[in-house]
């Protein structure tokens, strides 16, 4: 790769980390526009690697394509909430089985070091970060499987999971308790090496998440934002 070509790369993922977070955060709310003027300026870069960057979300699934022409962020309809939650819970159900071998007494120190981390960031201003270091807890029981095509299959599910989470938890902030006492008890349930109360805690904890998520937006529909006209 020539200099000219790895600096357009780096530009690009440069764009695209940053557009990403601004989609899994909501600070871009969900199909909202993405304009490549804008966001080449704000960025100092070229509209050829924001571009670059808005078609590799929509591969992602992240961004999508309008009729017309130019990109949107992601939305979620509950059924695709329900599909992403159903395969979550499958894949991080073997991925803390299969991590529970791997797993020493320092990776459950730095495990539970995230959680309590997490406890100060319960805050409206640091909604996103709570998500993220909760999200975080789980990213390293998949690390600690060991399993490279895992790792590649729970990466957009994790994402959508992230969109998920920012959406409800601003609705419902009392969730953010909830969340990390399941996750606390995931960790204890890690602590004791036994495979049925590993899998008893991840399975509860997906699934209350998933149960929270369709009672608030069947009973407020208005949190799915619709289509732009």
């Amino acid at each position: 790769m020539n200099a000219q070509a790895a600096e357009l790369s780096n530009a690009q993922q440069v764009a695209y980390a940053h557009i990403k977070e601004e989609i899994l955060s909501l600070r871009l709310a969900p199909h909202a526009k993405l304009n490549a003027i804008e966001l080449a300026t704000y960025l100092g870069l070229s509209r050829t690697p924001v571009r670059e960057a808005f078609a590799r979300l929509e591969q992602e699934g992240l961004a999508y394509r309008e009729p017309g022409g130019g990109f949107r962020a992601c939305a979620m309809t509950i059924k695709e909430i329900i599909d992403t939650y159903r395969v979550r819970e499958v894949l991080e159900v073997e991925a803390a089985l299969a991590a529970l071998p791997h797993i020493t007494d320092d990776m459950l120190a730095g495990f539970e070091a995230t959680l309590r981390g997490s406890e100060r960031l319960m805050e409206p201003a640091t909604y996103a970060q709570f998500i993220l270091a909760n999200r975080e807890f789980h990213a390293a029981i998949v690390r600690a499987a060991d399993n490279a095509m895992l790792e590649r299959l729970m990466a957009p599910v994790a994402d959508r999971v992230r969109l998920v989470g920012a959406m409800l938890i601003r609705s419902r902030a009392v969730r953010q308790r909830e969340v990390l006492d399941e996750n606390l008890a995931i960790l204890a349930a890690l602590r004791t090496r036994d495979a049925a109360q590993v899998e008893a805690a991840v399975r509860a904890h997906v699934r209350l998440a998933l149960g929270h998520a369709c009672r608030l937006l069947y009973s407020s529909p208005d949190l799915l934002p619709a289509v732009p006209r």
